[in-house]
């Protein structure tokens, strides 16, 4: 431009000072256009990637416009540029009024205001739009988060002074006192031993002490009285038993398929059974994780490693879908494809607290994890079903015999699958994966690229997919996962387990988004302490019962719940652990705790579960009737863990009672306080029946009312009466009975809740 003035300077004379005033309005329009288009790169393309192209994109095209390019936008009309009021966009996700919400984006919450202002700065600078540049969908890349930062191996704090010194009993408690003085707390005083033993006999069996067992340990002057006690109730059978309703309720297991027909599942239960006989054998948890994804390939010939299996196969499952619809149908493809988003959720919830289904039609918003990672899990599961199958030789050599005459196969389980009968429209893969395509949006009908089978980065450099030979089997894909999950160095599975451990035993876990370790959960309390147990755990035997005594024994977890009004203005959600967290009993610990004081529970252990209703039809559509079930039948007298557990129809009582819903993922219960559940532990027929059991079991070992009701106060809440107490209650039972007595005594705090 300057060359060209210059040669035409012998013909229009220029000041040197007009040469200045142009050049200087050439570099404002070129400034101009550099601003205009970094608004546009920094802040205006960003925005629209992240709040609109989800549904603006030029395969969706919702409202029949999308804004992946420049073209696309001219073409809609939805900006004027300059025109900031007359751009239907910018009036889009601009309200009218204070109360009015805003038209864009749909279902989602309306703009902030300084991103409306950016919109109409940008649109009123002329909307620039870089010539080539088009929008894609925005994906996280950033891997600096804690959960997917190598674990590290911390050494406990030291503590010089008397108390620290006196009060630190494990390594947990030198972590736990470190952020207490951080916080200005100290911790409680230790609770009394009758609270002792009844808190670690809940904790542990989820079955009350008897009073002989709580007098034999405050009796006991031995200075390991409580490891003893500890070390009699992590041998006890009940232990697997406590600790298997825990992994049940994150696994999601139930006895019936859910969705519209909610079929019955008769060989569920032998899964239940392998969690309750693993953690009784205290089994590795390395092992533990890899039978349940692939026991069958890493573990051949051994009963544990096909019935392990029944943890994929745990979820709800639609019959309607898979057998009265076949595969090559959208209902069909769909219903499949569900199954394996069932899967890949199951198993990157459960072992590495990660919500990968995020990523089934989207790139996740938060998380460095792609539509392709997602995808090539669901292809770690393509060729897998759900359904029966033989899981010892004897059972398997005699399923693969159809001679006329032979005996059905007895002992089966329900788990993944890939050699079965045919049933309707559901026919095995015998083996041969499934084609798993990238799916627009989730959508069936709308297939991209092919993926390989693989998971998710652990950071940036990860080599995610899996290396596999071109003639692998199906269960080579599965053992690869395997491998992958019990890594080591894994991030997320060591601190995942431990995270959930130190969860049900105070209430709260280190991290309370227990499923969740990502940017939409929570952050570690104590994240030196959760990476010192992790290593602690996965370098010691990864041995359950090992990590439970050092939680048990720690000084933190033998305080007082007895609440400090000093404290509580500091912390008053106890996040530090300054006290211990008083909890009410779950559904499945009342009920076991009521057939326990009333005589009439049954220990027997294993096998079917036991019906708390009456079936009828279970041919088509099974009805499950709760209300024509007696109690007084001796088969339902055993603890809850055995329970036969309906999807649909869930057990009023125990629903009442908070107990978890098996149609989903549940880290933690819920605990709510509702008249219903005094009105159920007071008229439940259930209990009813057990407070006519608990008084005769009374009036056999009792022979005065004084002392019938002293005993029942100690069975209920280990504890004898008080005199006002013992009067009171004596008065009661001489006026309404020894069983109206007892029905009250279900109510009782102290025997609902432990502190």
């Amino acid at each position: 431009m300057v060359l060209a003035l210059r040669q035409k300077s012998y013909r229009i004379p220029i000041s040197r000072s007009q040469i200045s005033a142009f050049v200087v309005c050439v570099v404002v329009a070129v400034t101009t256009t550099i601003q205009a288009e970094d608004l546009f790169r920094d802040h205006i393309a960003p925005l629209l990637e992240r709040r609109c192209l989800g549904c603006h994109n030029e395969t969706d095209r919702k409202g029949d416009f999308s804004l992946q390019t420049q073209q696309h936008l001219h073409d809609s009309g939805f900006i004027v540029p300059g025109m900031p009021g007359d751009s239907a966009l910018l009036n889009a996700v601009v309200a009218l009024s204070s109360e009015e919400i805003p038209a864009m984006p749909k279902d989602g919450d309306p703009l902030p205001l300084d991103d409306v202002n950016l919109l109409r700065k940008w649109i009123a600078s002329g909307a620039e739009w870089p010539e080539g540049f088009r929008l894609t969908e925005p994906t996280v890349d950033n891997f600096d988060w804690w959960s997917l930062r190598p674990i590290m191996s911390y050494q406990p704090p030291i503590f010089d002074d008397s108390f620290g010194h006196d009060w630190v009993r494990t390594p947990v408690d030198a972590f736990v006192l470190r952020k207490l003085r951080s916080q200005s707390l100290e911790p409680s005083p230790e609770a009394d031993r009758r609270t002792l033993i009844r808190r670690v006999t809940f904790d542990l069996t989820g079955l009350p002490p008897t009073p002989e067992e709580i007098d034999s340990f405050v009796s006991d002057s031995s200075g390991d009285a409580y490891e003893h006690v500890v070390d009699r109730l992590l041998a006890s059978p009940q232990y697997g038993e406590r600790w298997a309703r825990h992994w049940l309720d994150v696994v999601r297991y139930a006895d019936t398929c859910g969705y519209d027909k909610d079929k019955l599942r008769p060989n569920a239960w032998p899964y239940r059974d392998y969690v309750i006989r693993s953690f009784n054998d205290d089994k590795p948890y390395g092992r533990f994780v890899q039978e349940q994804i692939a026991g069958d390939v890493l573990f051949p010939g051994e009963p544990d490693g096909i019935l392990g299996l029944g943890f994929i196969a745990a979820g709800p499952w639609d019959f309607i879908g898979h057998v009265e619809v076949p595969e090559s149908k959208i209902d069909g493809m769909v219903a499949r494809n569900l199954d394996r988003d069932d899967m890949v959720a199951g198993t990157l919830n459960s072992f590495c607290s990660v919500t990968m289904q995020c990523a089934r039609c989207h790139n996740h918003k938060f998380d460095p994890f792609t539509q392709e990672h997602y995808y090539s899990l669901q292809s770690v599961f393509a060729a897998v079903d759900r359904a029966e199958r033989p899981y010892d030789a004897a059972s398997a050599a005699e399923a693969q015999s159809q001679e006329p005459g032979d005996s059905p196969p007895r002992r089966m389980v329900y788990s993944a699958a890939t050699h079965f009968a045919q049933q309707g429209n559901f026919r095995p893969t015998e083996g041969k994966p499934r084609a798993v395509k990238i799916l627009h949006r989730g959508n069936e009908t709308q297939p991209g690229k092919d993926v390989q089978p693989g998971t998710i980065p652990l950071r940036a450099d990860d080599a995610w997919q899996f290396e596999l030979p071109s003639d692998h089997s199906e269960g080579d894909r599965r053992a690869a996962l395997a491998r992958w999950i019990t890594r080591p160095d894994h991030p997320f599975t060591w601190r995942s387990i431990v995270n959930r451990v130190w969860q049900y035993h105070f209430g709260r876990a280190i991290v309370d988004s227990a499923n969740d370790f990502g940017r939409m959960g929570q952050l570690p309390t104590h994240p030196e302490l959760l990476d010192w147990l992790a290593v602690d755990f996965r370098d010691h035997g990864q041995s359950f019962k090992r990590m439970h005594r050092l939680i048990v024994t720690s000084a933190v977890y033998r305080q007082s719940s007895v609440n400090n009004p000093a404290a509580e203005t500091i912390d008053s959600e106890n996040k530090f652990l300054w006290r211990m967290n008083r909890r009410r009993l779950e559904a499945e610990e009342i009920r076991d705790a009521v057939l326990a004081v009333s005589g009439k529970l049954n220990t027997e252990m294993g096998g079917p579960g036991f019906y708390l209703f009456e079936l009828e039809k279970p041919e088509h559509s099974p009805h499950y009737e709760y209300q024509k079930f007696d109690p007084e039948d001796a088969r339902s007298h055993r603890r809850s863990v055995y329970r036969f557990i309906v999807r649909s129809q869930p057990d009023p009582f125990m629903t009442t009672l908070d107990c978890a819903d098996s149609s989903q993922s549940t880290p933690r219960r819920h605990e709510t306080q509702t008249a219903l559940q005094a009105l159920s532990l007071l008229n439940n027929r259930f209990t009813l029946s057990m407070s006519r059991h608990f008084a005769t079991r009374l009036e056999k070992s009792d022979k005065s009312v004084d002392e019938q009701v002293d005993h029942a106060f100690q069975l209920l809440t280990g504890r004898k009466p008080a005199l006002e107490e013992q009067s009171q209650m004596t008065a009661y039972a001489e006026q309404h009975g020894l069983p109206a007595l007892c029905r009250l005594l279900f109510n009782l705090s102290e025997f609902v809740f432990v502190d």
